[in-house]
């Protein structure tokens, strides 16, 4: 068989692309920590800021865990490991600016801060009540974390650390999005006020330091032919070729939109409109956008993976 010069163009063109968006996903993991010679001295406020951030992201981890085990619900285990990465995002601005780290070999649980570890006592016990406890838990952190790294980012001059805070802080919506969801989902009611839609329903975000691509809405077809809203919770499990791994999916309440996310069954084909890339820096290349098409490449023994088909840059 041998390709028109056509075919070739869009290969090339193809390659091209992934290529860049591989490039991209693999600096937005690596690129955040700055160089020591580009470092300035933090002041105190920023110290304290730095400290405190590390125990609260440890106590969105060490929660989730207690209510992953008390409820079964996949979106703890899920969450709690990107609240890891983002712990250990924050270890390496505390390591870089010669900060002792206050976990230090501190178990699960265990906290240097005398109000996160009240926190963390009685969160965990209101959560383990049950599923819908659970999720109103989860919210709450996620809500008070999006709080704690909008002061932090308005509050720092330090691009490095504005850069670290910007990618945790669209985990932490990404996060609030989905356990908002999980809980309509289950007939709990939204809390509404500050965060509870953060997200914007026709806006796919990959967070690269927890390594997770959240959609807020997906419209997919039934049997019937009804459209139903979905949100969706992926996990980069490969860079080369680039791979998704599906961890949580929920119908939500939305009604279905043009803008939003779409799924094609024939194809086993998903297409998202727009997808934004967590901060590089702190300049336009945290606004570039793009739309994005991933094939179905496995369904089976319980793992349902995506490839990256295609991805363009739309501005």
């Amino acid at each position: 068989m041998r390709w028109s010069g056509i075919e070739i163009e869009k290969y090339n063109r193809v390659c091209s692309e992934l290529t860049a968006l591989l490039a991209l996903l693999i600096a937005a993991v690596l690129s955040y920590v700055p160089s020591v010679s580009a470092q300035a001295s933090l002041a105190a406020g920023e110290i304290d800021q730095l400290v405190y951030m590390r125990e609260e992201e440890k106590l969105a981890r060490d929660v989730y865990q207690v209510l992953a085990e008390a409820t079964q619900l996949p979106v703890f285990t899920t969450i709690a490991e990107s609240e890891q990465r983002h712990m250990d995002a924050v270890l390496r601005m505390l390591n870089q600016f010669g900060i002792t780290d206050p976990v230090g070999q501190n178990p699960p649980g265990v906290f240097s801060d005398a109000g996160l570890q009240s926190l963390y006592d009685q969160l965990s016990a209101q959560g383990s009540a049950g599923s819908l406890e659970a999720l109103d838990v989860a919210i709450i952190i996620e809500s008070t974390d999006i709080a704690d790294l909008q002061t932090a980012i308005d509050t720092t001059t330090s691009t490095a650390l504005v850069r670290v805070y910007s990618n945790l802080l669209r985990g932490s919506q990404n996060h609030l999005s989905a356990f908002t969801n999980n809980l309509i989902a289950l007939g709990g009611t939204s809390p509404g006020g500050q965060g509870s839609t953060p997200v914007d329903p026709g806006t796919a975000v990959y967070e690269p330091i927890s390594q997770t691509l959240y959609i807020p809405a997906i419209d997919i077809e039934d049997d019937s032919g009804q459209i139903i809203v979905y949100d969706i919770l992926f996990r980069l499990v490969e860079t080369l070729p680039v791979t998704f791994e599906l961890v949580a999916i929920n119908e939500t309440s939305k009604s279905s939109n043009i803008a939003h996310a779409s799924y094609d069954r024939e194809s086993s084909t998903f297409i998202l409109p727009r997808l934004l890339v967590g901060a590089l820096a702190i300049d336009s290349v945290s606004e570039i956008e793009y739309t994005a098409s991933f094939g179905l490449v496995q369904n089976t023994d319980g793992q349902i993976l995506f490839g990256l088909n295609e991805i363009t840059r739309i501005n």
